[in-house]
């Protein structure tokens, strides 16, 4: 319980840094190491006037310009969005040996090691008991000079919370999209968090105190130790 609310804490306060924020977004895994952002309002060119939508839901984020042009590049072609100081990944094209996610839009991540990504999203088959979790909606707006973030009572701080952290799990992106534009992910599983943890007995030992698997790689176990780790940082 309290590594959740700890992880909790860390994304309000994103949060509300995001308020004072802009909204961008990159188009490759390599635009994302090397930094390489443009704002919204590049994308819509002045083309709307309408209010750009991040909305919410129990699994996933989407959002929404108000240009079909923008719309479907954000949904179809890029890999992450910048809202604020939050980061959030197209889940798309994301595959685990070689499937696909369960999650079609975007998920909330962290920049993990320095220069990958840590991405928090629904494993397959869980979703189900999740139906009850309900819509969030926070919204900014573009115009001609920048985008001015308005996050209201349904911002992602809630979204990010105990629910959403327990039935959610960690992906690792560290590669560029394939010669089919799909970006193979790894999942930081009990494999991958022992090799991670290798040579540090005590971190490994803490990690392994949870008896039940499904709790044991939940985001919410995994992100505490990651942090803990210095591996997770702010984007």
């Amino acid at each position: 319980m309290k590594k959740n609310v700890f992880v909790l804490a860390m994304f309000c306060c994103l949060t509300l840094m995001a308020q004072a924020g802009i909204v961008k977004y990159c188009m490759t895994y390599d635009d994302f190491v090397a930094g390489n952002w443009t704002e919204i309002d590049d994308l819509t060119l002045g083309r709307t006037n309408q209010a750009c939508q991040m909305k919410s839901n129990y699994k996933e984020v989407r959002f929404k310009t108000g240009d079909k042009y923008a719309d479907k590049k954000i949904k179809k072609e890029a890999f992450a969005v910048m809202y604020g100081d939050q980061l959030f990944v197209n889940c798309r094209n994301l595959r685990i040996n070689g499937a696909p996610l369960d999650v079609t839009g975007y998920s909330q991540a962290v920049r993990f090691d320095k220069d990958k990504v840590c991405v928090m999203a629904y494993k397959n088959h869980t979703l189900t008991s999740l139906a009850g979790y309900g819509l969030m909606v926070a919204s900014c707006f573009v115009d001609n000079t920048a985008v001015r973030i308005g996050l209201d009572v349904g911002s992602i701080g809630s979204f990010i919370g105990n629910e959403f952290l327990s039935n959610a799990v960690c992906y690792l992106i560290d590669s560029n999209a394939n010669e089919d534009g799909k970006i193979s992910t790894k999942r930081m599983n009990d494999q991958f968090m022992e090799e991670l943890l290798s040579n540090d007995a005590q971190m490994l030992e803490k990690y392994k105190a949870i008896s039940s698997k499904h709790n044991r790689q939940s985001a919410a176990n995994v992100l505490p130790i990651l942090m803990e780790k210095g591996l997770v940082t702010n984007n």
